[in-house]
């Protein structure tokens, strides 16, 4: 999370979440289940050219009161996000209660053995334009109940 922060340190900076953040709230990430969560991450240019999310960290995080006021405050009701910098002062503990993975070449990315609950799941895509560097951070939110398994697309919409 902090290359996101740093990426996206340029126009604004998120509100700080007023709530602190709970472990007990956020336990369940590191809880065995059955469930999994697969998915894929892409923009797509001006041009109509795709840009994977190829290399790229992929995000799993509880969703508890102060994730949903980080996200709220990142993403402003969209699933898009190219130019609010996250939050300075981001509580420590919020980063251990993650799950993270890789994206493969084509943007592609597993989760599983989670437990049932509701979760952001939050990667970047970025590509260079001449000398403008282009794209954002994207969000999708996923439950998990009775272990099910839930296929996302991430392309900001």
């Amino acid at each position: 999370m902090a290359v996101l922060a740093a990426t996206l340190s340029g126009c604004v900076t998120a509100p700080e979440p007023k709530s602190k953040f709970d472990p007990s709230e956020a336990a369940f990430i590191h809880a065995q289940g059955a469930g999994s969560i697969t998915g894929q991450a892409f923009l797509r240019r001006n041009d109509g050219m795709v840009v994977y999310a190829a290399g790229s960290e992929v995000y799993l995080i509880p969703k508890t009161t102060y994730a949903d006021e980080r996200i709220a405050g990142l993403y402003r009701g969209a699933k898009f996000n190219g130019f609010v910098a996250s939050p300075k002062n981001t509580d420590p503990q919020y980063a251990a209660m993650m799950r993270k993975t890789k994206a493969d070449g084509e943007g592609r990315f597993a989760f599983q053995g989670l437990a049932d609950g509701s979760y952001y799941i939050v990667t970047q895509v970025f590509w260079k334009a001449g000398d403008w560097t282009q794209g954002g951070s994207l969000m999708e939110t996923a439950t998990i109940s009775a272990g099910n398994s839930i296929s996302v697309i991430m392309s900001g919409q």
